[in-house]
């Protein structure tokens, strides 16, 4: 998994806080896998297997992203990284593809937990979408 890449990807703010929202839905932690399971039964089963796999990844609008995640689900992501609903599915129809090829090196995904950890890391780590940096004790 391309950590430093998914980590350029999520620079800025409104865009991290998006992807926060969509991959910690009904707030069970960040789960990738549920993510994309959801956006193969909303219809994106091909594309969502070409991000994963080696060949070139196709394409998604933010329209299908919208239809996939349903409408109440992509305008909460949307209120919570500042979007419109509009610029939310076109962001995440453009970040996602990226983020799914990066995180599935070789064509597989790592396992449930690592993800998670990595995702956890990458989106809520310290500093980010303000948490504190951790504090170092001086004896």
């Amino acid at each position: 998994m391309d950590l430093d890449e998914i980590t350029k990807l999520t620079q800025n703010e409104r865009v991290r806080r998006l992807l926060l929202s969509v991959l910690n839905r009904a707030g069970d932690g960040i789960d990738l896998n549920r993510l994309l399971d959801q956006l193969q039964q909303g219809g994106l089963q091909q594309q969502v297997q070409s991000w994963i796999h080696t060949s070139p990844g196709r394409e998604v609008t933010g329209a299908q992203i919208s239809d996939a995640l349903g409408a109440a689900n992509l305008d909460a992501a949307a209120e919570a990284a500042g979007m419109t609903p509009d610029e939310a599915g076109d962001t995440l129809a453009e970040l996602l593809p990226q983020v799914v090829d990066r995180a599935s090196p070789g064509g597989v995904l790592p396992d449930a937990t690592t993800l998670q950890d990595a995702f956890t890391h990458v989106l809520k780590g310290p500093g980010l979408l303000g948490e504190p940096e951790p504090r170092e004790d001086h004896a």
